[in-house]
């Protein structure tokens, strides 16, 4: 975490990065280039306040708390032209979780909005991953307390405590939801302490079970909390838009003129060529746009990675609708460039990743092999591999979903 203060301590930006020194060159070239807000804040910056935290998790809910607190002028709440989100806990008699943007929070017509809301955050991955980790460690309901006592979703995968059933006050269930609160303010360690106050109490009324839920809940927070690998939440907060300028300079690509908004990464998956998926992953000005995914079924006979990969750019580009790319990322080296090099638009830049060395292939503008092997904490080279594992994420899922259905096809 780190805040530029002015000359009265007041903050004027937070952020938050896995690698401070890079972020804070970006910031610096931003400056000096002109391309980013750091041109106004810097000048009035008198001390940088850094603030260490255990892992991204951490980082994301302290920076939503701080922007929260002290609302610095120069953390930008429009992306897009669409506000920040926000997890919220809605009115009484039946309070729920909701993820909803700014503009949107005057309907909800909140009883306190301090206690009731929780954020900004600036991207749908970051609110949704939150949301699910609550879910996953406490469990909460979907629709609860609704007259026909009809059990939502979340309670038949054991992640509700039954408020949609009846099984438990309204008074308890805003107990537990003040434990999601507790989670959301940043106040680990009250929260720690108050499940193992209650773990004492439930054994001390022979509660055994009630205790074994809080032992479960103890282990997930102390779990999420201990992990010390960096995920996609950090690496998007890398997305700047001195980031983008640096794309065109760092890679030097002859078609790369502009820094790219819409960035379209490709991946496939398969076992020894059954179940054969493709995958397409969008990043929008440095951040994911799940409602811009696709997914392909690879069609006979292509039996091979270099062209199932043609297959799908070639049934993507036989979408005109579907918005155009400024860069395409195909995850693969020259075997893949080089056969689907003859399917892409002539004006779309292309670059295929190798895992191996993380090295970038391209053509030139005589149709040469340039190769390029950023440094391995480069934020470019962050940007492109957090995209891929998108890619790769989104290609293993359709991947496990087509086996887990051929299965039961064979089984019946």
């Amino acid at each position: 975490m780190y805040i530029f203060e002015d000359k009265n301590e007041k903050p004027l930006y937070i952020g938050k990065s896995i690698n401070l020194r890079s972020r804070l060159k970006q910031h610096y070239e931003g400056f000096q280039d002109g391309t980013s807000k750091a041109l106004q804040f810097f000048p009035q910056t008198k001390t940088l306040y850094l603030k260490p935290v255990k892992n991204d998790i951490e980082a994301v809910i302290c920076e939503a708390n701080l922007i929260k607190q002290y609302q610095p002028r120069y953390n930008s709440v429009i992306k897009d032209g669409r506000s920040n989100l926000y997890l919220v806990f809605t009115n009484p008699p039946n309070p729920k979780v909701v993820i909803i943007r700014g503009t949107d929070l005057s309907s909800l017509n909140l009883d306190n909005l301090n206690k009731q809301v929780f954020g900004p955050f600036s991207s749908t991955t970051v609110a949704k991953t939150l949301y699910k980790q609550m879910r996953n460690i406490f469990g909460f309901c979907l629709n609860p307390f609704n007259a026909h006592k009809q059990a939502c979703f979340y309670y038949h995968i054991r992640h509700c405590p039954g408020a949609c059933k009846g099984e438990i006050s309204p008074t308890k269930y805003a107990v537990h939801l003040g434990k999601l609160k507790k989670f959301l303010s940043g106040q680990f360690i009250l929260l720690d302490r108050s499940l193992h106050q209650r773990i004492k109490r439930e054994i001390q009324k022979g509660e055994y079970e009630k205790a074994h839920l809080l032992k479960q809940q103890i282990n997930g927070l102390h779990y999420l909390l201990s992990t010390h690998n960096t995920s996609l939440l950090l690496k998007l907060s890398d997305a700047t838009d001195a980031l983008q300028y640096q794309i065109v300079e760092k890679v030097a690509h002859p078609l790369l003129k502009k820094p790219p908004v819409r960035i379209e990464c490709y991946d496939l998956a398969h076992l020894q060529g059954e179940n054969y998926v493709g995958s397409m992953a969008v990043y929008l000005k440095g951040s994911p746009a799940p409602a811009e995914y696709r997914h392909f079924n690879i069609h006979l006979p292509d039996k091979s990675d270099p062209f199932a990969m043609k297959q799908i750019l070639k049934r993507r580009f036989a979408h005109p609708e579907w918005p155009s790319p400024d860069l395409i990322i195909l995850d693969g080296g020259l075997p893949q460039l080089s056969t689907v090099f003859s399917v892409i638009p002539s004006v779309i830049p292309v670059l295929a990743l190798a895992k191996k060395r993380e090295t970038l292939y391209f053509y030139n503008s005589v149709h040469q092999t340039v190769s390029i092997n950023l440094p391995l904490e480069d934020p470019v080279l962050n940007l492109f591999r957090s995209l891929r594992d998108e890619a790769h994420r989104l290609a293993n899922s359709l991947h496990r979903k087509q086996r887990r259905k051929n299965l039961l096809i064979e089984y019946n």
